[in-house]
């Protein structure tokens, strides 16, 4: 394990890689989607937003174009 980080001069020379061995299945942590801080309504608003951008976008394409 060693061998593999003999002689490497990056930009962190304490950084090493290791394999880890022993696994504990005693101890499990709550799923990913549990500990997510994200409110329920938030995000709503990303559709309006993103549908007027386009329509301001083709509008000013078509002012562009035949304007």
């Amino acid at each position: 394990m060693t061998a593999d980080n003999d002689g490497r001069d990056g930009l962190n020379p304490a950084l090493k890689s290791e394999l880890e061995t022993a696994h504990d299945n005693r101890i499990s942590s709550a799923a990913p989607i549990e500990t997510a801080s994200v409110q329920r309504d938030e995000g709503r608003s990303w559709p309006i937003v993103w549908a007027v951008v386009v329509i301001l976008s083709a509008l000013l394409v078509l002012w562009l174009i035949f304007g």
